[in-house]
């Protein structure tokens, strides 16, 4: 690379199984390719995982796999764990051959796409640190935050890692705000970017056909989401139940995403309420179906408890598909009034918004203005053009040393 320029070494952590993760990991580096003209900048990009070369091959990346010895990548691992933490952070075994590696191709700055545990391990390279949520602090109630020691887990990553970057990207104020209350970070380290939809229909493509491809017979919702308990599958599944006995209404459900473990407890409940032959689980939906399972869908529900910010709303307003959000504050400041909100305590909210949807059209044509009015002022060109300011800050600052 050119030792001139300001060198960035992009490093990639999400594979397709990771989600939301994957998502908005995409959507960087999408806007990155297509909006990345200054030629005093250069990018590289990197991961440790051999399949995001596959996960991404669509947008064309040369991206470098650094390879780990066994010994590398268990000491690596094991950094996730608490019980190990202690040991083997005094260990520099792993990140001593990434950093040297990123050394020796004259990276500069270092741009972590999430959350990573790479990050400590960094001695002389500084970097920029994504924050997507705090959750083992904002719901440690839930298991995936709480057992196994992954609240001590993440708190030791995150008390280090966030307060040796250089900046903090976050998707919300209510996230800056919340990163600064717990972890005491100068507010001018702190940079909101928002998340941005990731939209493309290829119109040369055969239209999909969901209802017929899953052999649904009544109108549906959608919910793309991972099998954690924070995700809330079960309300959706209580709001379905009061629907066919109360109302004598059904309405179909399609979940996807991976299962994270409570998948089986989910379909289990299904069964229990009697509503199983509504409920279709399809796994990761062909990102070439992903457009019609949300435009022809009655609406997107998303009952998570964990914010500030989730993708596929903003998906939904692109589609002009309805929008059923939980009612939290941090929802709020993302999708303003845009969404249906929906009382995470009480299931009958949601049904009540499903027969609004299904019933009041004037109701659902102002939601979708709203949508569309919010995605306006979101675009790629204005992401990329905030994190050009960063890189130049920094590459401002890097010209006063060698």
């Amino acid at each position: 690379m050119d030792s001139k320029k300001l060198n960035i070494a992009i490093f990639i952590g999400s594979d397709l199984k990771s989600g939301g993760g994957y998502q908005y990991e995409y959507m960087v580096l999408d806007i990155l390719k297509k909006f990345h003209k200054d030629k005093g900048i250069d990018f590289k990009f990197y991961g440790l995982k051999a399949d995001i070369k596959k996960d991404y091959i669509d947008l064309n990346l040369d991206i470098n796999i650094i390879r780990e010895n066994i010994f590398q990548k268990i000491h690596r691992i094991s950094l996730s764990y608490f019980y190990f933490y202690k040991i083997f952070s005094k260990i520099k075994i792993s990140f001593c051959s990434i950093e040297r590696r990123l050394a020796n191709d004259q990276i500069d700055l270092v741009y972590f796409l999430s959350p990573n545990v790479v990050s400590q391990g960094l001695s002389n390279i500084p970097y920029i640190f994504t924050l997507w949520d705090l959750g083992h602090l904002d719901i440690l109630e839930f298991p995936e935050v709480s057992y196994d020691r992954q609240f001590e887990a993440r708190e030791l990553v995150y008390t280090k890692s966030l307060k040796k970057a250089y900046k903090v990207i976050v998707d919300l104020e209510y996230g800056k705000q919340n990163v600064i209350k717990k972890y005491n970070l100068d507010e001018k380290r702190i940079e909101v970017l928002k998340f941005l939809p990731n939209i493309e229909i290829d119109v040369t493509k055969v239209s999909v056909n969901i209802k017929e491809k899953y052999k649904l017979k009544n109108d549906y919702i959608f919910y793309p989401a991972q099998f954690w308990a924070h995700k809330n599958h079960i309300y959706i599944l209580k709001a379905i139940k009061i629907l066919r006995e109360k109302r004598c209404i059904d309405v179909d459900v399609i979940f996807s995403g991976s299962n994270k473990g409570n998948l089986e407890y989910i379909l289990n409940k299904a069964k229990e309420f009697k509503i199983n032959d509504l409920i279709h689980y399809i796994g990761f939906a062909p990102n070439e179906e992903i457009p019609y399972l949300y435009k022809q869908s009655l609406s997107l529900v998303m009952p998570t408890y964990l914010g500030p910010t989730n993708i596929p709303p903003l998906e939904a307003f692109a589609y002009e598909t309805p929008v059923c959000y939980s009612d939290m504050p941090f929802f709020r400041e993302q999708v303003k009034d845009a969404a249906f909100f929906m009382d995470l305590r009480d299931p009958s909210s949601l049904v009540e918004n499903i027969l609004t949807i299904q019933n009041d059209k004037q109701a659902v044509e102002e939601k979708k203005g709203k949508g569309l009015e919010i995605l306006k002022g979101w675009n790629g060109e204005g992401f990329y053009n905030k994190l050009l300011s960063i890189f130049n800050e920094y590459k401002y600052i890097k010209e006063l040393w060698k």
